[in-house]
């Protein structure tokens, strides 16, 4: 299923051939409270989204989490580039069931979050923590974190990118399996001696892990391995109470 899934977007992928001098994330991540409710957020800036004509304008992805439950929620939306105005909603099943409103800034924002359902509106104050721009072989950066969309029951996953300056495009060096109950650092898989470059095959940066077995653990992670694609497997181990890279795979 993992290698099914790495595949779906490798035919939309042909489309940036002509781009494979630069990478194609401009993320920007947040900290900040709905109310009194801490989150984390990140968004995804892009040209447009792939074959979705109802979406042709949307050109925002994201995913967000309140600090409390760290399970995180799809976003999509879209930014207003010349004033800055982004409206963002939040996805539950494939539904829109929320709305942020902001103005982007690199400093302090405040804007609204609004349930769809129940009409109730809500203070946003967010502050930029990070970002990557791997746009341009200039860029360099390290150690940036940025949540993954997928999880499990006990963890959520935080993917840690660095670029150094020539490099085409933004790596995953680093996969942080975190504690859902409290925020913790459970795990720290270091990536350096993987063959091949590592979380940057998605377009969507928030889709390069993908939860492969929820009930045992098991991971993909993305990484540019030739015309198969293959992801790298990381299984939990029961025994040792870790997760580990497959050494069949590496």
């Amino acid at each position: 299923m993992a290698k099914k899934f790495f595949k779906t977007l490798l035919l939309f992928m042909v489309l940036f051939i002509g781009k494979s001098y630069a990478g194609w994330y401009e993320c920007y991540n947040f900290k900040g409270n709905i109310a009194n409710n801490p989150i984390t957020l990140s968004i995804q800036i892009r040209e447009s989204y792939f074959g979705e004509k109802e979406k042709k304008n949307y050109n925002l992805v994201g995913t967000y989490k309140y600090d409390r439950y760290n399970s995180p929620i799809r976003l999509e939306g879209k930014i207003d580039l010349k004033n800055n105005q982004v409206v963002l909603y939040e996805l539950v099943n494939e539904k829109q069931t929320a709305v942020f409103e902001f103005k982007f800034s690199q400093n302090a924002i405040n804007g609204s979050w609004l349930n769809k359902s129940t009409s109730n509106r809500r203070p946003l104050h967010l502050q930029v923590v990070s970002k990557i721009t791997d746009l341009n072989l200039a860029s360099q950066f390290s150690n940036v974190d940025v949540l993954q969309y997928q999880s499990l029951k006990d963890f959520y996953l935080i993917g840690s990118y660095s670029k150094t300056k020539g490099i085409d495009q933004a790596q995953m060096k680093l996969l942080k399996i975190m504690s859902k109950k409290d925020n913790s650092l459970y795990q720290t898989i270091d990536l350096s001696n993987v063959s091949y470059q590592t979380g940057n095959l998605m377009t969507i940066i928030f889709d390069n892990v993908l939860v492969v077995d929820f009930d045992k653990n098991n991971l993909g992670l993305s990484r540019q391995l030739g015309k198969n694609q293959d992801p790298l497997n990381i299984f939990y181990n029961v025994r040792t109470r870790k997760f580990e890279i497959d050494q069949n795979n590496k």
